[in-house]
């Protein structure tokens, strides 16, 4: 019987291995340059025009990305002069948390007002909703 040696039991010095890791350039490069040579160039003017369009079109498939906008407009205008020491996150992050605990507080006001159901409970009971 022939025996050979597996290369896993051989004191021989073991060859380099190819790289085998994926790096980011190895991907984003060539497709920053497909997407150069696919896309067409055209001038600024048209870019701004599409990009309105393209934040139209979100909007309208998103309305309460409109509705959040319109909030945080509306606590500048209470807020005035104060307002300018909040950042937009702040603002909207203070305007969704007064939202939540005006909401939260007039839900136990209608439970102790009508025996233990708000007022959307009490009416979907009745078939309204």
């Amino acid at each position: 019987m022939q025996t050979s040696t597996l290369p896993l039991f051989t004191n021989e010095p073991k060859q380099p291995e190819k790289e085998l890791f994926i790096t980011e350039e190895k991907i984003v490069t060539p497709l920053v340059q497909v997407l150069d040579q696919v896309t067409p160039s055209t001038n600024t003017h048209k870019q701004l025009e599409n990009s309105q369009s393209f934040i139209q079109s979100l909007n309208d498939l998103f309305p309460e990305q409109e509705y959040e906008d319109k909030a945080i407009q509306r606590a500048k205008e209470v807020l005035g002069n104060l307002a300018d020491e909040f950042t937009h996150a702040q603002l909207r992050d203070t305007v969704a948390e007064i939202q939540f605990l005006a909401d939260s507080w007039l839900d136990d006001f209608e439970k102790k007002i009508f025996k233990g159901l708000t007022l959307k409970e009490l009416l979907h009971e009745k078939g309204s909703l």
